[in-house]
Order: structure tokens, then sequence, then C-alpha cells
């Protein structure tokens, strides 16, 4: 590689002293850039979260829909939110409500920054069907502030601010579906403080998202996570420690099939699918037509169905689960997706 080095040797000296490299002055510049740009804008997409056994642990991000986040910095000092697009109905613009506030107010407060933000929230992630909707907010609004402000933080500390987002929606920071949209691809999330780790998925796998037209509920997430035990038996913490174990080293050697034996739960499935009516009927015919593992995405009451997909054809997998919705007298739509790449900054300015 060349570089030119620009160099000067006081009078008297017997060798020279770096005075300035252009690699230094081009870093310089870029921070210098940084701080007079007054906008950034950025997308992160949905997720599924849980994944069977993995629950709080495991997200995967899926490229169906997205949240596209526009940050400026204005001359005020205040936070202030504002949520349009086609999923914006009825979600809170106060920064302590919303899941873009409190990471916002985080990086600021990180930033020592002295005048005011704009975030305007374009919606697109649907909201209540178990698809990380404040997660994508929270997830594309932290990776834009990250850039805009220059703060170059790691991996781990992104997705532990993004996860204050979700405290503000669901009352736990729980970091499965920010880190999905975030980092892309198959997340694990543990440990306090937070790490991620992310692995890229199988070539071919295909995920079936069968959402049956359930009346939506407010705060559905607190209330699911409510109805879940505090406490569980060593013996089903032993279920789902070893079907957890066997996904992540699935995804890790690419294989689709034993990914699908890990979608067994034993700590919130028991509980969460009696929200779900016909939920064993649909989990079971999705088995039948060929789905490698059918589970809960998220909260509900979507159900994700992970399909091999060059060995299956996951349209047949979607149409047998909305048949079975159908006889138990449930209407419900489907979509197939490919796991999505992670947040990404589109603009600075």
């Amino acid at each position: 590689m060349n570089e030119h080095v620009f160099r000067f040797s006081p009078t008297g000296s017997k060798g020279t002293s770096p005075l300035l490299s252009v690699s230094g002055f081009a870093i310089c510049l870029d921070r210098a850039m940084n701080a007079i740009r007054t906008r950034a804008a950025g997308r992160a997409f949905c997720s599924t979260a849980n994944l069977g056994a993995g629950f709080d642990v495991f997200g995967l991000a899926l490229n169906r829909y997205s949240d596209t986040v526009n940050v400026r910095i204005t001359s005020g000092k205040k936070i202030r939110i504002v949520v349009r697009g086609p999923e914006g109905r009825n979600i809170p613009a106060e920064v302590r409500k919303n899941s873009a506030g409190p990471p916002t107010a985080e990086l600021a407060k990180k930033a020592q920054l002295k005048k005011g933000l704009e975030v305007i929230v374009e919606k697109g992630v649907p909201q209540g069907l178990g698809l990380g909707s404040s997660g994508a907010t929270a997830a594309a609004c932290t990776k834009v502030l990250d850039a805009l402000l220059d703060l170059r933080l790691s991996n781990d500390e992104l997705v532990r601010v993004a996860s204050l987002g979700e405290k503000a929606v669901a009352g736990t920071a729980h970091a499965d579906n920010v880190a999905a949209s975030l980092l892309g691809g198959f997340v694990i999330v543990y440990d306090k403080p937070i790490r991620a780790v992310s692995l890229k998925p199988p070539v071919g796998l295909a995920l079936v998202v069968v959402t049956p037209q359930l009346p939506l509920q407010s705060e559905k997430t607190r209330k699911a996570r409510k109805i879940i035990p505090e406490k569980i038996t060593v013996k089903n913490a032993v279920l789902n420690l070893g079907r957890a174990s066997a996904m992540a080293a699935a995804f890790a050697k690419g294989d689709i099939r034993l990914i699908g034996t890990g979608m067994e739960d034993q700590i919130a499935e028991p509980y969460r699918k009696d929200l779900i009516p016909g939920y064993d009927d649909v989990k079971r015919m999705g088995l039948e037509a060929g789905a490698a593992g059918v589970s809960i995405s998220g909260a509900g009451p979507s159900l994700v169905a992970l399909v091999d997909g060059n060995n299956r054809e996951p349209r047949l997998v979607a149409q047998a689960m909305i048949r079975a919705f159908a006889q138990n007298n449930v209407r419900s739509t489907s979509f197939v997706a490919r796991p999505a790449q992670g947040a990404s900054v589109v603009r600075k300015t």
C-alpha cells in the first residue's frame, strides 16, 4: 500500500519527526465533516424473535417490512418525535413512550449535544403482529444517531442503547428484536451488560409468516410477557437449553433441518399459544407441509415457519397453515421472506 507522508526535520536533528500523514489528515477531515453535518437518515428491517427455544435470546431479521428514520439537529434543546407512514397510526410521539425516544435521549447525552433533535419516523412495520415493530424503529434511530453524532459505538453498545426503546414500549429492555434489526441475519443476545453475536443464515432459508386476523390488543407485548411464569422447572430449563444450543450450532453449520428441531419451546409457548385459536393445528399442518420448524413470532399472534427453500416450497407451507386457521374459523394472511441485512445509514448531509 502506498502512503504519502510529509515530514520535517528541525535544524540539527539527527532524524525526522512525523508531522502529518495523508491517512491521518483524512481521518481528521472526516471527523470535521461529521461535526458539521446536521441530518442523517437510515432504515432497519422487521424481525422475528424467540424462534422457539431462544426466548429473549434469538432473533432473525426479515426482508419484508422496514422503518425509515430521519434525524435533524435543531437550534433548540428539546427532542421532538414525528410519526408518519402507512403504519404510523396510533403510535405515541412522546419521547418516553415512543421506542425512538429513549435511544435518542441516551445518545444525545453521550455525545454531550447542546442542541435539539427532530426524529421523523416513517413506519413501515405493522404494529401488534409479533414482527418487532418497535424494535425496528429503535434500531434505525440508534444506527442513524450513532452516525450523525460520530459516536462510533460498538455493536454491543448499539444493541444496549436500542433496547432502551423496547423498555419504553414493552416494560422490559429485551434485545432480541433490536439486535436482529441492527445487526441483520440470525442474532444471539446474552449476558449483562448485553453482548450480541450475529451469524449469517444458511443460503436457501425461507421464512413463512402467517398472521391470524385477531382483534388488535393494546400493550400486547407487555401482556404476553406477564402470562409467562417467573419460575420454571429444571426439566424445562434443560430442554430449552439443549434445543437452543442445537439451533445456534445449526445456524453456524448452515443446517436448516437441525435449526427446526430447536423451535420447540417449554418457556413461553405453552402459555402464549392459548392466545392464538387453533395454534396446535396450524403448527402441525405447517410441519406436515414441509416446514423444518414452527413457532410463535415474538409475542404473536403471527406464527413463523422455517423452510428449506432449496427442497421445499414455502408457499405450500403457508397455504397449509392458512387452511388450518380456517378450520378453526380464523382468517389469516401470509407472506414469504428471506433473512435481511442489518440497519443502514442511507444519507448524511
